[in-house]
């Protein structure tokens, strides 16, 4: 899966979001190390500020089919590569869309 997309943006900000959208600029980019997206949150520090991801590669941790039980003289397969990704979340602007509380009697 490729990071700069929903499921991607998705994956980074957590599940207390919703991903509205990918930012157009993010998509006028191309490759980059950086996007923008729009998110929807009970509350801003829900957003993570630091999130930690591990990829492996592309067909990682399939077993191949085997007919009755492996020998006991079978190696192993070592543990596949694993890449880290250390993703800072910078908000840059909030909207807060909290309706306004109904003033006092006699203020205008």
């Amino acid at each position: 899966m490729q990071l700069w997309s929903l499921e991607g943006a998705a994956e980074i900000i957590g599940d207390k979001c919703i991903i509205d959208r990918l930012d157009t600029r993010t998509h006028e980019r191309g490759h980059t190390k950086t996007f923008a997206c729009w998110v929807w949150v009970w509350d801003v520090a829900n957003i993570p500020t630091r999130r930690i991801i591990w990829r492996a590669k592309h067909g990682a941790g399939r077993v191949e089919a085997m007919l009755g039980h492996s020998r006991p003289s079978r190696e192993v397969a070592p543990p596949p590569g694993v890449r880290r990704h250390d993703m800072l979340v910078h908000v840059n602007r909030v909207e807060d869309w909290t309706p306004p509380s109904p003033r006092p009697f006699g203020f205008a």
